[in-house]
């Protein structure tokens, strides 16, 4: 197998606003957006596309939707179902006033996982969606997981006595409390920001707008509680256990941590490969989408035994 290259595939770097518009792939079936109501009574929207191959499940991270992922969503649907949903108080679904924990939006999945009845599936969490993938299998098991995509997530995002490799941004009581009160007081201002500081590969004006108005979408109360919780959470000892097949992408460039954070993801789960995006910030997925697609597809495609003739992107 060749290494995979930018060139193996070409994809728009804009247009994440509307994939039923295109976004570089055709013949791909796309459903209308449809909607659970989990067990403790909080709809949660979701959408589908393709119809064969085995299924994708993408999990976005904290302020961000399901729309951080439209220039991926086609391009990997043309070999796999792929589903995107937006988690609870982000995006389209409902935001509650309780359930403001990373185990909380790991039951969610889980949900969503049964409603579709999918199995044999690929998980795709990018920043606080990995986490919510590991939450998922310590309550749930592998049990339904062919195999998982970690992009860009350390697996601690505080300083602890024997860790220093977490997030540059959120990482004490004092840091959470300044972010707190950040997106309470200028959330419109926080949006714009994030923008700039997640990624260093320019993005187009359409694509910022659409990412800007997407986090917007989300409740800054909620996304202030829920960091609260998933900045403290320390995943170390439970992701050494984990035994599926990993895949776990790295911005060498990222402004949440520095890159030794996210990578010892890759050292810690036994069976997991790391992938390097040298010229890319945090959402590597947006900045380099054709790479982070091509890599993707190897995975899901040839496992590890693919993605190992991969050396750096």
């Amino acid at each position: 197998m060749e290494p995979v290259t930018e060139q193996q595939e070409e994809e728009p770097t804009s247009n994440v606003a509307s994939p039923k518009a295109g976004n570089g792939s055709t013949n791909i079936t796309s459903f209308p957006v449809g909607s659970i109501t989990t067990t403790d009574g909080v709809k949660l929207q979701y959408e589908t596309y393709g119809h064969s191959g085995s299924p994708v499940v993408f999990i976005h991270g904290w302020s961000a939707s399901r729309h951080f992922f439209d220039l991926n969503t086609r391009p990997i649907a043309r070999h796999s179902r792929v589903v995107t949903y937006d988690q609870r108080y982000h995006g389209d679904s409902g935001k509650p006033a309780w359930g403001f924990h990373v185990s909380r939006l790991a039951a969610d999945l889980h949900e969503l996982l049964t409603h579709l009845d999918l199995d044999n599936v690929t998980l795709i969490g990018c920043s606080m969606g990995a986490a919510v993938i590991w939450s998922y299998i310590e309550l749930f098991g592998e049990g339904r997981l062919a195999g998982a995509v970690f992009v860009d997530q350390a697996p601690l995002q505080n300083v602890a006595a024997d860790w220093k490799c977490g997030s540059t941004g959120c990482y004490d009581i004092a840091s959470l409390t300044r972010l707190q009160c950040k997106l309470e007081s200028d959330f419109v201002g926080f949006a714009a920001d994030n923008v700039k500081f997640c990624t260093s590969i320019p993005l187009g004006a359409e694509v910022v707008k659409v990412l800007e108005g997407e986090t917007l979408k989300s409740d800054p109360y909620a996304l202030g509680q829920l960091m609260a919780d998933h900045t403290s959470l320390d995943w170390r000892p439970l992701i050494r256990r984990i035994q599926i097949p990993c895949l776990n992408l790295v911005g060498r460039k990222s402004a949440v941590f520095p890159w030794w954070g996210p990578e010892a993801v890759g050292k810690l789960i036994p069976n997991c490969h790391t992938v390097f995006f040298e010229d890319a910030n945090h959402w590597l997925y947006l900045e380099e989408p054709t790479k982070f697609n091509n890599v993707v597809n190897v995975f899901i495609k040839d496992g590890l035994m693919g993605v190992n003739r991969i050396i750096r992107l």
